[in-house]
């Protein structure tokens, strides 16, 4: 007999969102904060040389990865 689990996961079952605004808003201003990092990234990337490109590629995977999860918060 196997053991009765602690938690059981109901088919189709989703966690609700948190519903406060407050956390929305600071999750928003949050994103935008880090868009414009990664901008930064871009624009100081392409004034190397060297490095530039690597650097330019990080502040891009970064933007994508915040419009990615201001898409999951809406």
């Amino acid at each position: 007999m196997s053991p009765i689990p602690e938690r059981v996961l109901m088919p189709g079952h989703v966690e609700p969102k948190d519903p406060s605004k407050k956390h929305f808003y600071i999750s928003l201003v949050k994103s935008v904060v880090r868009i414009f990092a990664g901008g930064a990234f871009i624009a100081g990337g392409y004034m190397l040389e060297d490095w530039g490109m690597w650097i330019m590629a990080g502040g891009a995977l970064l933007v994508i990865a915040e419009v990615l999860g201001i898409a999951e918060e809406l």
